[in-house]
């Protein structure tokens, strides 16, 4: 999760660095085709990631970018949820969204997920995260937003394919109705970014890349390339 290093070391990146061998012990304990985890996925910045790739420890899968949609003039509405109906509505979601994403790689999105990732968070129990709904009596989406800096920031967004953008302009909308001109981004990688870009849409570069282990066997760099869908809420100290 994180690595505290004498200040003497830290600049020591070659093959007999302590960061290289923990780095590959990691990987060929952990990641690939004969160990428990077949893939795992990193947010490193940019310098970590061109040592990494150096070392021969990493390629590159993705990019982490920033789209800012813009507010519908007739959105759908936003509702605040508790979790009884969340939990409800967010199982019911995510049967969908599993299956429109069954081409691509996204990690497991029900109500149990939900309740460890945001509900148990630190940051959850202190009423940071705010669980909504988007749509009327039947939703058809459920997020979570986090203000972040001056806007808001989805966390997590469960709802069909199809639908995502109508969900993002309208939560859009209702970011600016909280913020004014703060508005609203999602964090997402770039492989999905053509299908959820609208006109008046802005994409921003975050300067971060999706790694893939290439130390240990395991899937390639071509297959996995832009097949993961991630989010806000897969920064786990969001």
């Amino acid at each position: 999760c994180d690595v505290m290093v004498l200040p003497e070391t830290r600049r020591q990146y070659g093959r007999s660095s302590l960061f290289f061998r923990t780095a590959a012990t990691f990987l060929e304990r952990e990641i690939g085709n004969s160990v428990n985890h077949l893939l795992g996925f990193g947010f490193p910045n940019q310098k970590a990631m061109n040592i990494a790739k150096r070392l021969n420890l990493y390629e590159k899968t993705d990019d982490f970018v920033e789209l800012i949609l813009p507010p519908l003039e007739s959105a759908l509405p936003i509702v605040a949820l508790d979790a009884d109906a969340a939990e409800r509505s967010i199982d019911r979601l995510w049967k969908r969204m599993a299956v429109d994403f069954a081409a691509g790689i996204i990690g497991d999105r029900d109500s149990n997920y939900f309740q460890y990732r945001y509900g148990d968070h630190p940051y959850g129990r202190d009423g940071l995260y705010r669980l909504v709904s988007v749509g009327d009596d039947d939703p058809i989406a459920v997020a979570v937003l986090k203000q972040h800096a001056e806007h808001w920031l989805v966390m997590d967004v469960i709802a069909a394919r199809e639908d995502l953008v109508i969900v993002l302009r309208s939560l859009a909308t209702w970011a600016l109705s909280k913020l004014e001109e703060a508005g609203l981004r999602f964090w997402v990688t770039r492989g999905y970014v053509d299908e959820l870009r609208c006109s008046g849409a802005i994409v921003n570069e975050l300067g971060i890349e999706i790694p893939c282990n290439s130390w240990n066997r395991g899937p390639s760099a071509e297959i996995l390339r832009g097949k993961w869908w991630l989010t806000a809420g897969d920064m786990d100290f969001l």
